[in-house]
């Protein structure tokens, strides 16, 4: 298939489309509809007629342009219609993202590879957004132009000062970091790269930059750095820094149902007992997450193992159960 520009070749899409309605478009209507000079119109004619085989004549009697074969088709790419519903609901699951400069992007890609669909295909966003939407837990990735640079910032090695806040500490400081990866977890972004404040690789929530800027350095991701083997040992978002721990929960009858329905964890094996209950096992290198996650499920859990993880659990709940007037107290975790 021959290759133009883009915008060349959603021009000569929309050309096709008018010779193929038959409504005869001259150089003039065209140029006209597509915002260009006739003599761009009359280029893009020729390169239709030339390259891409067009058959098109010139009926001087009704002063336009026709196809003077109705079976002739444009080399365009295969998209289907399913590949496009794919990329639509790809839409739908950035723009929970407020401001998210991807969402837009990924809009007005989905609007133009439309115009490559087949004749009998035709899919309008305002008619699919009534027929499928994807609601998750509203998030927000931080500033839209911080996370842009972000993204360029990981694409292209430069290395980054930010001044980020520490939810865990309340405190704020900066911190010049060699961009890795941007992760999404549970909805929310996070960049992963090596922090020259701690000498290590760290995970920083992209909502938590207050100010960001390039130093003007280059890095480069170290080449036996792996992102599954940065993640894998953590559940969800915090990582801890101890040797991994073996999880064992068990799931009544009721509760196996929905939790054999997902993937937790890369390491989760499933054990099916007798009457119906599960065991879930799972190795990570940090309980704060989990044990959240195991009290989640209330009673319909119970934890095996390790013993620590029982005992904080078990402090957690009396916790819950003290006076509401006694002073609070709190854990630190990240």
């Amino acid at each position: 298939m021959l290759s133009f520009p883009r915008h060349v070749l959603v021009r000569l899409v929309r050309i096709d489309g008018e010779l193929r309605s038959k409504r005869w478009p001259n150089a003039a209507k065209l140029a006209r509809l597509l915002e260009v000079t006739e003599r761009t119109i009359h280029r893009d004619i020729d390169c239709l007629r030339d390259q891409m085989g067009a058959p098109i004549e010139y009926d001087s009697s009704r002063h336009g342009y026709y196809y003077r074969e109705d079976s002739f088709r444009l080399a365009l790419p295969q998209v289907t219609e399913g590949e496009c519903l794919a990329l639509f609901l790809a839409e739908r699951l950035l723009q929970q993202y407020n401001g998210l400069p991807l969402a837009a992007d990924l809009d007005r890609l989905f609007q133009k590879i439309t115009v490559l669909l087949p004749d009998p295909i035709s899919l309008h966003s305002d008619h699919l957004a009534q027929s499928y939407s994807i609601r998750t837990q509203p998030t927000d990735p931080g500033q839209a132009e911080h996370f842009r640079r972000l993204i360029h910032a990981v694409r292209d090695g430069r290395q980054l000062e930010l001044l980020y806040w520490t939810a865990s500490r309340d405190e704020t400081n900066r911190r010049v970091v060699d961009p890795f990866h941007l992760t999404a977890i549970d909805g929310d972004w996070f960049l992963v790269g090596y922090c020259h404040l701690r000498e290590d690789v760290r995970m920083f929530a992209s909502g938590r930059i207050r100010e960001l800027h390039e130093t003007g350095e280059r890095c480069e991701r170290p080449h036996d750095f792996r992102i599954t083997d940065f993640l894998d040992v953590s559940f969800r978002k915090v990582r801890g820094k101890g040797p991994l721990q073996e999880v064992r929960l068990r799931f009544s009858p009721v509760a196996a149902r929905y939790a054999k329905e997902r993937t937790w964890h890369p390491t989760q094996q499933l054990h099916d007992e007798p009457g119906g209950g599960l065991v879930l096992t799972l190795r990570v290198n940090h309980l704060a997450e989990v044990k959240r996650w195991a009290l989640s499920w209330g009673a319909d859990c119970e934890v095996l193992g390790p013993e620590d993880l029982r005992l904080e659990i078990a402090a957690e709940l009396r916790k819950m159960l003290a006076p509401l007037d006694r002073p609070a107290q709190t854990s630190s975790t990240k």
